[in-house]
């Protein structure tokens, strides 16, 4: 296997696989080199959900770095069933909407990826 140094966006450097054809190869490095590393990537998730309105996370760098993209999604997926739902049903929605931002627990998330609406919607009566 070959190896080649590559400096992302943020300036930290990686090591990554070379091996393949020269256009794959090069398409790689360029992104590489146009995107941030995997550290800063989740550091910039957790400042975008900061300001969406996110509560702070509880657990591990780790389990944290995966909930973020989960209640991300879910808040997205939230926005569009309130824009959806009857007008009886708005009220409950916005509650659900601020229970996605209240929700800390990074390993609920986790533990909830595929079904974190339906979850929060029981406690709401939804």
């Amino acid at each position: 296997m070959a190896w080649r140094m590559v400096t992302h966006r943020c300036g930290h450097q990686e090591r990554i696989n070379v091996d393949g054809s020269y256009v794959i190869v090069e398409r790689k490095v360029r992104k590489a080199e146009e995107t941030l590393c995997a550290s800063c990537e989740g550091i910039q998730s957790r400042r975008d959900n900061r300001s969406a309105g996110f509560c702070e996370l509880w657990g591990s760098k780790s389990q944290c770095d995966r909930a973020e993209p989960i209640r991300q999604r879910v808040l997205s997926q939230v926005i569009v069933l309130a824009r959806h739902a009857r007008i009886e049903d708005r009220d409950a929605f916005d509650e659900l909407y601020k229970q996605v931002l209240r929700r800390d627990d990074a390993e609920w998330w986790i533990e909830h990826r595929n079904d974190a609406i339906t979850m929060l919607a029981q406690d709401i009566e939804l």
